[in-house]
């Protein structure tokens, strides 16, 4: 998403400069595209535990505090992105405006952070269950 959101808007500046022609749809594309990278990022960064947190009161802990903190993170964080997912949901299905530029719905544009925070749910999840088995067989949980 990355690449196709610097092509075209480096083809956007190159037509305006150049051949003093402008796309109406490029700068609204890059928007939205730029939206949904930010959105699957989450879920990323949740997958590489490299999201934003606080762990200075986890390095008090040793062995088993890490774990609870660790738990109680991922049990907040998940409850949030469930509430994300479902009201997202009323949202995407809710909305009937198209895009100025493009013409697509805004349930499109909407539907980044429904995915973002589906796929978070999942890694949540995933993760969860991660620290749990290092947790039981005696390995030190990553905070």
């Amino acid at each position: 998403m990355m690449i196709v959101l610097v092509t075209i808007l480096f083809a956007q500046v190159v037509m305006r400069n150049m051949m003093t022609f402008t796309f109406t749809w490029t700068e609204e594309l890059a928007r939205y595209l730029f939206i949904w990278t930010t959105f699957i990022g989450v879920s990323y960064a949740v997958k590489k535990n490299k999201h934003i947190k606080i762990d200075s009161l986890a390095l008090l802990f040793k062995k088993n505090g890490n774990f609870v903190m660790r738990t109680i993170s991922n049990l907040l964080f998940l409850a949030f992105a469930i509430l994300v997912v479902y009201y997202g949901l009323n949202t995407v299905f809710g909305i009937t405006r198209t895009t100025p530029g493009l013409g697509i719905s805004y349930g499109w544009v909407y539907a980044s952070t429904l995915v973002g925070f589906f796929l978070t749910v999942i890694r949540l999840i995933q993760d969860q269950w991660h620290i749990t088995s290092r947790w039981k067989n005696n390995k030190d949980v990553d905070v």
